[in-house]
């Protein structure tokens, strides 16, 4: 009887086996096969920066990284993503460090940039920096505008001259939600920001019509793009995919529910 137990044990193992219900995965599943695909290391951003990008649990996110991520899916690519701020990035780019860096623009750092040569791809996504205030403050006169807040190490150019005269007073912050903080406590009359992520911050608390982007002030536009010193062959490789994915990133954009992605030419400005 005993020998009767253990035979049909044995051939509920083998049935387990052949059927597809692993009754040990750890001894009979084979080791994973080593990575082959080509590997290359994309130097980003460390901002929280809802939609563009952010940092999830430890991991880069957002609509860029789901852009990366598709086009090195269909090359068979394995992009490694090391987030840093964008002037480190600049130079571990220069160095070598990095393969590539996302999110860059010709026109971003230009000194620092003047003797390297860089190669830029079509633009992925576009921006538009400006002053996001209290919506019952929007289309009132430039004047109205006395202090406004943004983050360390950002240049709001068209608002300098105003600075110098004594008629605006800015305060910098060290990152995007103390900017935010700022508008939302009221402690200030504006914030100069990308106008999608003021708007990604504002519906997170439920409060995105209480604030606009106020398009009768100076503002800077322009496109994020994906640049390298080493691989122009693959800056080429992502321009086509850009073009035969547009629809894909086109409902890439309408999932993040990008709003001011709509943009004059790259890197003009308005002189409002």
């Amino acid at each position: 009887m005993m020998k009767l137990w253990w035979a049909l044990v044995a051939l509920l193992g083998v049935c387990a086996q052949v059927w597809g219900a692993d009754p040990d995965i750890d001894t009979i599943s084979p080791p994973n096969p080593p990575d082959t695909r080509p590997t290359f290391i994309i130097g980003v951003q460390n901002f929280y920066y809802p939609p563009h990008y952010f940092m999830q649990n430890g991991r880069y996110s957002g609509f860029g990284r789901d852009v990366l991520d598709l086009f090195a899916q269909q090359h068979n690519y394995r992009f490694v993503y090391m987030a840093e701020p964008y002037i480190r990035t600049v130079k571990d780019l220069f160095n070598g460090r990095v393969d590539f860096q996302y999110p860059d623009n010709p026109q971003w750092l230009i000194d620092m940039k003047a003797d390297k040569t860089l190669v830029y791809s079509a633009g992925v996504v576009g921006y538009v920096d400006g002053i996001s205030r209290h919506s019952g403050n929007v289309g009132k006169p430039l004047d109205s505008l006395k202090r406004m807040a943004m983050p360390i190490g950002w240049t709001a150019v068209h608002y300098v001259p105003r600075v110098a005269r004594g008629q605006l007073e800015i305060l910098e912050v060290s990152s995007v939600e103390a900017v935010i903080a700022m508008l939302l406590r009221q402690r200030v009359d504006g914030v100069y920001l990308n106008a999608d992520v003021v708007r990604a911050h504002f519906m997170a608390l439920g409060k995105d019509k209480e604030v606009q982007f106020d398009p009768g002030l100076p503002y800077s536009s322009g496109e994020f793009s994906l640049s390298t010193i080493k691989h122009p062959a693959i800056i080429a490789q992502f321009d086509r995919f850009l073009r035969e994915q547009a629809d894909a990133i086109a409902e890439l954009k309408r999932r993040y529910q990008f709003k001011y992605e709509r943009i004059p030419a790259l890197g003009e400005e308005s002189e409002n």
